[in-house]
């Protein structure tokens, strides 16, 4: 067998972490644009488990280098023991890459497969985000059929398209493992003059696992999900501490933490791009 067919050793082989274990992965040459987090693989099945995966969009520009801000604030009110923390998918000259703040954010619902409420969670999940960001996010309605990023695959989006919701499984989404909860993030485009800006996001989560929060009536996790998802969108990315709810291992966080607000409301101040 080759070096480069012989399977990575696991986690538990190398004695260390499934945290400290991704963290390794990571800093691998191993597509650095695609990020995969998953729980500890020792989880039992009726666990809780979050996670996320950065696609490339082949289709629109984003030549910008990913650059990931660790930011401590150490004069928010985060805790007796930690400092609030927060981290950006992406930057340019030390500012993240945001949506437009002058542009109105539509969120369409594809309940296919999903919870009977889903419209419902989701509108719980949009009116946490528009307050942490100020962003005017609005909850256009439920719909049928596919929105054209639903898969995080290449397809023609264009500025006003929405941030679209859907539960899928594994058959459609071949990163929609048992250990995932969902999956969230937006293409990153380039206008004219050179500004950066997201777009048209897309969140994707899992049927089986919000059929097991329906079934033992979790609903604080049903939203934590969707937030947790919301936040890669807005453009928010992991962080080592367990008080923030990107935090990359679920630990029963449900409502986003100090830094994770302060991190959001960086994210709603970007520049208006018309």
């Amino acid at each position: 067998m080759d070096d480069d067919e012989r399977p990575l050793p696991t986690a538990e082989e190398l004695g260390i972490s499934e945290a400290e274990y991704q963290r390794i992965l990571r800093g691998l040459d191993l597509a650095p644009e695609q990020i995969a987090a998953t729980v500890r693989s020792g989880q039992d099945p009726g666990e809780d488990k979050r996670g996320v995966r950065w696609e490339k969009w082949p289709l629109v520009l984003t030549a910008a280098i990913l650059v990931v801000i660790l930011v401590p604030r150490f004069g928010l009110v985060g805790g007796k023991d930690y400092p609030p923390t927060y981290e950006f998918l992406q930057a340019v000259d030390g500012q993240p890459v945001t949506y437009s703040s002058c542009s109105l954010i539509q969120v369409a619902v594809y309940p296919a497969g999903g919870p009977s409420n889903a419209e419902q969670l989701v509108r719980e999940a949009v009116a946490k985000v528009k307050a942490a960001t100020g962003l005017d996010i609005v909850v256009v309605g439920s719909y049928g059929g596919h929105a054209p990023n639903w898969n995080f695959e290449a397809a023609p989006v264009t500025y006003t398209d929405p941030v679209s919701v859907s539960w899928q499984d594994g058959n459609a989404i071949a990163a929609m493992t048992e250990d995932t909860a969902g999956l969230g993030g937006s293409p990153v485009v380039t206008s004219v003059n050179g500004t950066q800006r997201r777009v048209a996001g897309t969140i994707a989560l899992s049927r089986d696992y919000y059929a097991q929060l329906q079934q033992r009536g979790d609903h604080a996790e049903e939203v934590a999900v969707l937030l947790h998802e919301f936040g890669h969108v807005m453009g928010l990315g992991h962080v080592d501490s367990p008080h923030e709810l990107m935090y990359e291992d679920n630990v029963g966080q449900t409502e986003f933490g100090a830094g994770d607000l302060e991190g959001l409301r960086r994210l709603g101040q970007g520049p208006c791009v018309s």
